[in-house]
């Protein structure tokens, strides 16, 4: 036990305190058991939020009920080729994490949440200065960029160089759903890509977040299941996870449909613009009418070039 004598500090040995306390009523087992308690409950407390607090940006809490190990082999197999985990950072600070799920293979596109892009305590935009990481199934690390987002369904791809070794989850099929069905809510941790599931069912009800289109599912998962799949027991794509305190919100998988389209012709948009041909004329090279230009002469077309010296008719 530490003692302020003055300027210095001095401290009082373990034996002489217990001998203290002995004189006191207080046996030397009783305080060793109290110490060792402390020490465990200390260690066991370690990184935990107390009762009643927030750990702050917590990205990387696991699902409370992880059922992943239970899931058949199939349906385990192919999230595990599909599912990722993304963040997002701001120099060395981490800003955001999330889950993805990948969509496409050439080029290797995940569809994930905006909210991994956003701009922090401003959530009608998007931060150009992030960078995104990608986490592989396979302990890869790769950059991400941002190619498409959707801030009312809070909707976005990532894209990555190169191929992928995995199977892309397919969003053409139209498939429907009923209320009550078992669902799968999945996602994956950055640390040791560890994958986790919830199951639950599906509630016919909107949620309680002001996006009308989400729908409602008794799976319970953390803020590293965001942009993580629903998916049903056959593991078909049912909708995109999102995070709520009271329940667990998802965007059903026709409204992705129809974003991922919008995103799919945007795509096709910014494809590289046909050149425009040009003519160049040199001042050695006689144009119509047996002249010859003054300088040298880029023109659109033929009919440009005859426009161009017609007043020397």
């Amino acid at each position: 036990m530490n003692l302020q004598i003055g300027k210095r500090t001095t401290f009082a040995p373990v034996n002489k305190i217990l001998e203290c306390l002995e004189y006191f009523g207080v046996g030397s087992n009783q305080v060793l058991v109290g110490i060792k308690e402390a020490s465990t409950t200390k260690a066991q407390n370690a990184g935990t939020p107390k009762d009643g607090m927030h750990e702050i940006n917590s990205f990387e809490e696991e699902f409370e009920d992880n059922i992943w190990s239970t899931l058949s082999e199939d349906v385990a197999s192919t999230m595990a080729g599909c599912v990722v985990s993304l963040a997002s950072f701001n120099g060395k600070t981490k800003c955001f994490a999330c889950t993805g799920l990948i969509i496409d293979c050439n080029p290797v596109r995940i569809l994930t949440s905006a909210s991994l892009v956003k701009i922090s305590g401003d959530e009608n935009k998007i931060d150009d200065n992030l960078q995104i990481e990608v986490y592989l199934n396979n302990t890869e690390q790769v950059t991400g960029t941002l190619r498409h987002y959707d801030l009312c369904y809070n909707v976005a791809v990532v894209e990555i160089m190169g191929s992928c070794g995995s199977t892309a989850v397919g969003l053409r099929r139209h498939i429907s759903f009923t209320p009550n069905i078992e669902v799968l809510a999945v996602g994956r941790l950055i640390e040791h890509r560890k994958l986790m599931a919830s199951r639950g069912v599906l509630i016919d009800r909107k949620g309680k977040l002001a996006c009308e289109e989400l729908r409602i599912s008794t799976c319970k998962i953390t803020k590293a299941g965001i942009g993580g799949p629903l998916i049903d027991a056959q593991g078909n794509f049912v909708g995109m996870n999102f995070f709520h305190d009271e329940e667990t919100p998802y965007l059903p998988r026709e409204k992705i449909q129809e974003v991922v389209r919008r995103f799919d012709e945007e795509r096709a948009n910014d494809g590289w613009p046909e050149p425009r041909h040009r003519y160049f004329i040199p001042t050695w090279y006689p144009v119509p009418f047996g002249l010859f230009p003054d300088s040298d002469v880029y023109v659109d077309s033929l009919d440009d070039l005859y426009s161009k010296f017609a007043w020397h008719q």
